[in-house]
């Protein structure tokens, strides 16, 4: 039926986007799996081809009690649901969080699982802080499943951004997924990883040093950094379990890309400054990157050389404290000197 304009008129009940919420309210609360599936596609076809995905919030407490009930045969449409509403309505989401975090550690192998932890990936993003609690369930849930995924591994590294402490029972799968799918899984891992390290939490296991120093050569420059990070990271609580890869960070100051050797000498910094003979695999590069055309990277080479209690460098270091154009190299470079003293 149209109007005088020739314009559609709405049936009573939709809003201005043409979205009939209370008819869709009453089918998620129909007896019947039928009208409930219905509504449930409804929903998913206003998200894909409308865009109306915000509109549906008022759904989300609908949804889950349909994702709670096991005799249904569409859990992987409601999670679904659920995680399409999750990336544009989070807030919406976040108070279901806990049952939906339940539902996946009780259905861990089943495929609405993957959508679940898409779900809960979005509302981490958001609300980190809610999700936190449950970072513990859904390390087990990544344990369990056959590989890793993503969305999973990316609501422990969300969480991490703002309660670091939280991932403590995470990273062993984090370590696990570092090793055994390094280009798809290392950036969430290692920065999950670094933020712990640089907590006052604690790590329950270093072994993923041995992992991120497999990769800090690696081809991709934000996966190498990454390592570097995590590395440098990992030196602040326990730099004897970083000195044995100083080699691997020595090739990294060898990289054409300056911010890479930037990163790789504030590791090895961190490093000496606990332990001076771990400089010694690297302190003729390190010499020679005083002359680097980078700033950054002579600044950092100077902590490097100062920890490491380089006496070669003595003179370079005092050059550069007086003459250096960067105050942050003159700085870091009269420092160093006052270490060698």
């Amino acid at each position: 039926m149209t109007g005088d304009g020739g314009e559609a008129i709405e049936p009573r009940g939709r809003g201005a986007t043409g979205v009939d919420l209370p008819a869709i309210l009453t089918r998620l609360d129909a007896e019947e799996p039928t009208a409930q599936r219905t509504a449930v596609r409804r929903i998913r076809t206003a998200i894909d081809e409308r865009g109306q995905t915000a509109a549906y919030a008022p759904t989300v407490p609908k949804l889950r009690a349909l994702l709670e009930r096991p005799e249904i045969d569409f859990h992987d449409e409601v999670a679904a649901c659920l995680a399409d509403l999750a990336t544009e309505a989070p807030t919406d989401v976040a108070p279901s969080t806990a049952a939906i975090v339940g539902v996946a550690v009780e259905r861990t192998e089943q495929p609405a699982t993957g959508e679940l932890l898409r779900c809960i990936a979005a509302v981490a993003a958001e609300r980190p802080d809610v999700v936190a609690d449950h970072a513990a369930a859904i390390a087990d849930v990544l344990e369990e499943r056959r590989g890793y995924d993503r969305e999973g591994l990316q609501a422990i590294a969300h969480v991490s951004r703002e309660e670091p402490t939280a991932i403590e029972p995470a990273v062993p799968v984090l370590t696990d997924a570092l090793a055994s799918g390094p280009d798809e899984y290392g950036l969430q891992a290692l920065r999950a990883l670094g933020r712990l390290a640089r907590s006052d939490g604690t790590l329950p296991s270093l072994e993923f040093v041995a992992h991120a120093a497999a990769l800090v050569d690696h081809d991709e420059t934000a996966l190498r950094h990454a390592a570097i990070g995590c590395l440098g990271d990992a030196a602040r609580c326990d730099p004897a379990a970083v000195e044995p890869v100083c080699d691997e960070l020595g090739a990294a100051l060898s990289r054409d890309d300056p911010e890479t050797r930037a990163v790789a000498a504030d590791a090895i910094a961190r490093v000496a400054a606990e332990s001076d003979p771990a400089i010694e695999p690297v302190r003729g590069r390190l010499l020679e990157l005083l002359a680097d055309d980078h700033p950054l990277v002579r600044a950092n080479v100077c902590t490097a050389l100062g920890y490491g209690r380089v006496e070669a460098a003595v003179s370079h270091l005092e050059n550069l404290a007086s003459e250096d154009p960067a105050p942050t190299v003159r700085d870091r470079a009269a420092w160093a000197v006052t270490q060698l003293s």
